[in-house]
């Protein structure tokens, strides 16, 4: 009778074939045991909030014969979650007794012990644990997650800073937020925003340090971008004196586009006609968007004139600031849109006046 085994190469088939059910059997096992494990997990950090949750709002609502529950170690990290949550929930005196509630528990430590030794993930609450508990005993700790190549981990470690102390937080942060590219300025503003009068007192007095933004300009020309968006993102007051220069038709684009934004008040207004007939079109789009807030009757016929341009998104800004303008009725821009000799220009307008009238409705 034919033996299998008795060829080597069949043998060998054999046995990987074997290996290979075996292999399957124990992955498909592995599986099986990490999802029940985490349901399991799940279902006790779900008995976990339901417990704590409520216990938390009694505590916060001034029950101070009620006793909070034991806390035990493998729940730290469920309870630092939950914690944040009611922060981020709550403001006034409510933040204050969480804090208390925190220390209470130990929670500093608990925090402390995560950033050395936790995932990102448990590093990020451990920061924002720390800021919200305005841990002055942290600074340090805080200070060397500032350098992290990770941005969120820096961007929070910062924003922790500012909640212990504002003013000398904007002492370090306000140069990173210039330099750090990696810090995108929408995410850092909305994240630093209640520190905001904090890093505007810093930023006017680095930019008085330097002799204002002209001389940044000179300095660091790469940076005055930066500068000047963080500027308009807490939405700081820059006086017209620091603005002029930078708004002159020479600057690059790009200066020009973050200067005009910044713009407010009479003063800059002569500045920002200047570059009506910008050869960028992107600054000739700020241009008629800057109208739209400082222009007066006397650039409405700069605005009809950016109606003929020949880029349709500054034809398009033009038309919404035309219909913007405080100061003309309805029934006069009809008459602008009937005495409009170019074909593009009445398009535009009709469609911006669809828009708004739609979005009146």
């Amino acid at each position: 009778m034919f033996n299998t085994f008795s060829d080597p190469y069949l043998r060998l088939a054999f046995w990987i074939g074997s290996a290979a059910v075996l292999l399957t059997a124990l992955l498909l096992l592995a599986i099986i045991v990490l999802h029940i494990h985490t349901q399991w997990q799940e279902r006790r950090e779900k008995a976990f909030i339901e417990l704590w949750r409520p216990a938390l709002m009694r505590v916060l609502m001034g029950d101070e014969v009620f006793v909070l529950p034991k806390l035990r170690r493998r729940e730290q990290w469920w309870f630092l979650k939950l914690w944040i949550l009611f922060q981020e929930s709550l403001r006034g005196d409510a933040t204050a007794r969480l804090s208390e509630i925190a220390y209470r528990l130990g929670c500093d430590a608990m925090a402390r012990d995560l950033l050395e030794h936790g995932n990102r993930s448990e590093r990020l609450f451990a920061i924002m644990t720390l800021g919200y508990m305005r841990d002055r005993s942290a600074w340090k700790l805080l200070c060397t997650q500032l350098n992290q190549a990770n941005s969120s981990i820096s961007l929070y470690a910062a924003r922790a800073l500012l909640q212990i102390d504002p003013e000398e937080a904007a002492h370090i942060i306000v140069p990173l937020l210039l330099t750090r590219d990696d810090w995108e300025m929408v995410r850092a503003s909305t994240l630093m925003r209640e520190s905001r009068d904090a890093l505007g007192a810093e930023m006017t007095r680095r930019l008085n340090q330097l002799g204002g933004l002209e001389e940044l300009l000179k300095r660091e020309a790469e940076r005055l971008p930066r500068a000047l968006r963080f500027a308009e993102a807490l939405r700081l007051q820059i006086s017209p004196t620091a603005l002029l220069p930078l708004l002159n038709p020479e600057q690059p684009a790009n200066i020009l586009i973050a200067a005009m934004r910044l713009a407010s008040g009479s003063q800059i207004l002569e500045a920002v006609r200047a570059n009506a007939s910008h050869p960028d079109w992107r600054v000739r789009v700020q241009v008629a968007k800057s109208l739209s807030q400082l222009g007066d009757t006397s650039d409405v016929p700069r605005l009809i004139e950016l109606l003929k341009d020949p880029q349709w998104w500054v034809r398009y800004r033009a038309a919404q600031a035309l219909v913007g303008l405080p100061f003309l009725s309805r029934a006069e821009l009809n008459r602008l849109l009937v005495d409009l000799p170019d074909q593009f220009a009445r398009e535009i307008f009709r469609q911006v006046f669809a828009e708004e009238s739609q979005g009146s409705y």
